[in-house]
């Protein structure tokens, strides 16, 4: 049901989170100049396929959603004024994630350093997996990429929030300190200089990501909609470029794994979708993990689903 507000008591109120069906453009226009902390977006893929997934709800049919056209040159023509609003709306310390395949990735690349400008470009994260399918031609392929943009050289890291335990096995050798600590060490062959890295601290990750699974058929997390992505991944992204009470933006927002990862974060949210059973699906979870996280003494703020006018739907 559109048009009406989820709530979850939380006291005192704050401004409630949106989720709106309708296409992401007329609300990108709506959205004032550097109001966003960090973007994340998902868009489709360019398989020029129909993506289904399994029914939502027992009864109905399986969730699905037209992909757009598999021609990157349309696609990038297609996305190039939501890059553009992306760029506006973010804050200086704003970040933006864009997750892509081997179709659009190369093609959409060169035109957000157009955008950002290529000073901006901070890293390009590969993200590796191994559920699914295999191929008898090819390298089986598994792993998407998501680029990450800053607006400004100034964009928000907290390393402290996302780091992870160290490999034990590593080329170091693991001693004890004289204070009892543990640590990986290395000497520098060339100037004697000693490293030492405490092993209970961990490590920031890497720019390839293999510790984080995509979803499988039974996992727990599933809810029907197709290529849904896993809490972990959206946990690491957020975490790590944003802070308790700063805006998030999912533009393409699916199952609303983005927002789900916000609202329990402590992030407010703006999660859009132009698939009606993609808003069913996100509604239904956002309202039962808000009231999980309020019957356990958190209650996040309430949600605001909405409905704007469509413009252009896809890259048709």
């Amino acid at each position: 049901m559109l048009n009406r507000r989820i709530s979850f008591a939380r006291s005192p109120q704050s401004a409630a989170d949106r989720l709106v069906h309708g296409d992401n453009l007329p609300v990108l226009e709506a959205l004032e100049d550097a109001s966003v902390d960090l973007i994340y977006v998902d868009p489709p893929f360019g398989t020029g396929s129909v993506r289904k997934g399994r029914a939502i709800k027992q009864g109905d049919a399986a969730a699905a959603y037209k992909d757009v056209p598999n021609d990157p040159e349309r696609f990038v023509d297609w996305i190039q004024p939501r890059l553009e609003h992306f760029h506006r709306v973010l804050a200086s310390h704003g970040s933006l994630f864009m997750h892509l395949d081997y179709r659009a990735v190369h093609y959409v690349k060169v035109a957000l350093d157009r955008v950002f400008g290529r000073s901006r470009f901070i890293n390009e994260i590969i993200w590796c997996y191994s559920v699914g399918g295999k191929s008898k031609r090819t390298y089986a392929r598994k792993h998407d990429t998501i680029l990450w943009y800053g607006r400004t050289a100034d964009y928000a890291f907290y390393p402290d929030a996302i780091r992870v335990p160290r490999k034990p096995n590593s080329h170091m050798r693991v001693v004890t300190t004289e204070d009892g600590e543990l640590v990986q060490e290395k000497t520098d062959r060339k100037t004697g200089k000693v490293y030492r890295y405490p092993v209970n601290l961990g490590k920031v990750p890497e720019d390839w990501w293999a510790d984080i699974e995509t979803l499988n058929r039974a996992d727990k997390e599933r809810t029907g909609w197709p290529n849904q992505k896993p809490e972990r991944l959206l946990e690491r992204i957020i975490a790590g470029a944003s802070a308790e009470g700063n805006l998030i933006a999912d533009f393409f927002c699916g199952s609303a794994t983005t927002a789900v990862v916000a609202q329990r974060l402590d992030r407010n949210f703006i999660a859009v979708d132009t698939e009606a059973n993609a808003i069913d699906c996100a509604a239904s979870r956002l309202e039962q993990r808000g009231n999980e996280l309020a019957a356990a003494g958190t209650p996040p703020r309430d949600i605001d689903v909405e409905r704007v006018a469509t413009a252009v739907a896809a890259a048709s």
